[in-house]
């Protein structure tokens, strides 16, 4: 009985990025930067993300997300002994995190030049011209450009997969427990209604 919810909140803890892109106001709703300012937001974002290799970069960073995302999820006790204990099961979750990692990819990957862009306008609004030209200056030089290459590989490193692995066990944990709390009270509710 207790297999139903912990799927449930893997599935909704996986649609949780899409999910909340929903609730983002329009680009019309926010005011335009200086053409200028714009300008040179571009350039420290080309700097920062070389359109050549963003692909690779978003391939980069959502793999490790998704394999800690999943490790951590399976190490769920409940959810982690039905995948131990059922071949069939662990088939099903592994295709349903496999299908999510694609997809998120593709969101990504279809979102990059939208995404680009606001990143653009958004650093624009927060830095004028001169600075901005001192952080593509920055990202120019060696340093800048080791950063500017390894930054989003960040993801990957032990210690932040260790965290993240963590962080989703807890998260299957009090999603049960919260899933078991909703389930009781609608049985009461339900239980009141039919006397």
């Amino acid at each position: 009985m207790i297999a139903r919810p912990v799927l449930l909140a893997a599935l909704a803890l996986a649609a949780a990025p899409a999910a909340a892109q929903t609730g983002a106001p329009g680009p019309a709703a926010i005011a335009a930067p200086e053409p200028a300012r714009l300008a040179a937001a571009r350039r420290v974002l080309d700097r920062l993300m070389p359109p050549a290799t963003r692909a690779a970069t978003v391939s980069a960073m959502v793999a490790p997300m998704m394999a800690n995302m999943r490790e951590g999820m399976a190490q769920s006790p409940q959810l982690g002994a039905m995948l131990r204990e059922n071949a069939k099961m662990k088939a099903v979750f592994d295709r349903f995190m496999d299908a999510q990692e694609q997809r998120s990819l593709a969101l990504i990957r279809d979102s990059m030049p939208g995404m680009v862009e606001a990143m653009a306008r958004a650093y624009a609004r927060r830095f004028d011209v001169t600075q901005l030209g001192e952080i593509e200056r920055f990202f120019a030089t060696p340093t800048g450009a080791a950063y500017a290459q390894t930054s989003m590989s960040v993801m990957s490193d032990p210690d932040v997969a260790a965290f993240q692995r963590q962080m989703m066990t807890d998260a299957m944990r009090q999603a049960q427990a919260s899933t078991g709390d909703l389930a009781r009270e609608i049985a009461a509710v339900q239980a009141e209604a039919r006397q």
